[in-house]
């Protein structure tokens, strides 16, 4: 029998969530443990940040701090959010200035020009605190403009309670021992932890590099995992549901990341082999035997090829 096909969506927007959530095998993860992968590739900008982006801005033209078309959004984004933030932007006639750090991938340098987003480097080296000062005067400077400020934004952490835990909890049908999750602004993990925790005892684990690892108490650092490990634990990050926290080196996260593309056929980002590396590390245990562990895959790896070397 043939199925009736879905309608036409109307709008980019249509297409946000309800992402595919993927059992994955890795090398080392002993037989009994179900390893579960949610993949925000598979939204329409290729990360999980167009839920928190699309919710921000909802809220933004909802409260009138953004007119429904041709105001002036400003952000500092190490990249995944401004390219959500470029596209939706594009979408309501929004003009976006986005202030990115200076070793951001020339991949993500072309998507936002594409998008038409405009584009304000800051050094890299001196962390993202400065580079948010940076964008707080760019937009007390610019009339009418309007600052998402996404480490400090309750729709952020909405966005993943209302959308990515209850896509998680029903695929999975309540069954999650675990939970693990990159930490950049602390958005997706406070936002489906507390989603989780409301339900069950899931045991979540806050994942971060090695070479940054703010929340294990050690001293914030440059280091090669894009898209976590801000430096700093932001006003979003919820410490109350994390029960561990993981820390990951560079090369582990790289590693794992290519394997999970040559074993699955999937181009996941580098934070995707850290949380990937995290995951496998827990299911060693013989406290996790036998259970059911859960992550996030927020990106694609395509944003990062000029990074991967063999």
């Amino acid at each position: 029998m043939t199925e009736t096909p879905s309608p036409p969506v109307r709008s980019l927007e249509e297409l946000v969530g309800r992402t595919p959530t993927m059992e994955v095998r890795l090398a080392g993860v002993p037989d009994g443990v179900r390893l579960l992968a949610k993949l925000e590739m598979f939204n329409p900008l290729l990360n999980v940040k167009d839920r928190a982006v699309l919710y921000m801005l909802r809220e933004a033209e909802r409260t009138g701090l953004l007119p429904a078309r041709g105001g002036t959004v400003i952000e500092c984004s190490s990249g995944s959010t401004g390219i959500s933030l470029a596209a939706l932007c594009a979408v309501r006639g929004h003009r976006c200035v986005i202030v990115l750090p200076d070793n951001a991938t020339a991949e993500r340098h072309q998507i936002l020009r594409e998008l038409g987003a405009e584009i304000v480097l800051v050094p890299h080296e001196e962390g993202l605190l400065p580079a948010w000062k940076y964008a707080e005067e760019l937009h007390r400077e610019t009339p009418g403009s309007w600052l998402p400020h996404q480490d400090r934004n309750p729709a952020n952490v909405q966005a993943h309670y209302e959308t990515t835990g209850p896509e998680l909890w029903e695929t999975c049908a309540g069954r999650i021992d675990v939970f693990v999750c990159g930490v950049g602004t602390g958005g997706t993990l406070t936002g489906v932890a507390r989603y989780l925790k409301e339900r069950g005892n899931v045991h979540v684990v806050a994942v971060e590099p090695e070479r940054s690892a703010v929340l294990s108490g050690g001293e914030a650092g440059p280091h090669g995992i894009p898209g976590i490990g801000a430096g700093y634990v932001s006003d979003l990050t919820d410490l109350s549901v994390i029960d561990e926290v993981v820390a990951v080196p560079d090369e582990a996260a790289a590693a794992t990341r290519r394997e999970i593309s040559r074993s699955t056929g999937l181009l996941a980002g580098v934070s995707a082999g850290a949380a990937a590396h995290a995951c496998r590390v827990l299911s060693r245990r013989e406290r996790w035997a036998g259970s059911t562990i859960v992550t996030v895959f927020p990106d694609t790896g395509e944003r990062y090829l000029s990074l991967a070397s063999d």
